[in-house]
């Protein structure tokens, strides 16, 4: 079954740009061969994930993410079937928005905010950034 799987946790210290390259390309890297899509979100040390894949290779995936040293207060908000995939043609997008001058108004919120609104924010900075991920 196809799923879409979202959570939030706290990075264990600030990541660098760098950093965060080096992450975006470790999940292509397991993603791609596992046909896991999604979006990485990372604002100041939060993070927002959205996965899309068959649900046991999600839920193997979430259980490593959960005892990664990186993740602190990993905490799951949504747990779906899905028909078609929101991220179909990203491996792992990644968006940083902690000094972004793009950043839109609408994020004055923690990242950890009700599953719902996390949700329409992934999708939406999902169409916002299309271009340059």
């Amino acid at each position: 079954m196809l799923i879409e799987f979202i959570y939030t946790s706290y990075a264990s210290e600030p990541f660098l740009s760098e950093q965060l390259t080096a992450l975006q390309k470790q999940c292509q890297d397991h993603n791609n061969p596992n046909q896991i899509t999604g979006m990485l979100l990372y604002d100041n040390q939060q993070f927002m994930q959205v996965l899309e894949g068959e649900q046991a290779v999600i839920e193997a995936l979430f259980k490593k993410i959960k005892s990664d040293p990186r993740h602190q207060q990993v905490k799951a908000l949504i747990h779906t079937p899905i028909t078609e995939r929101n991220f179909a043609n990203w491996s792992m997008g990644l968006v940083d928005i902690s000094d972004s001058p793009d950043r839109p108004e609408c994020i004055e919120f923690p990242l950890t905010h009700p599953s719902s609104l996390s949700q329409r924010l992934l999708i939406a900075f999902s169409h916002h950034f299309e271009d340059a991920i």
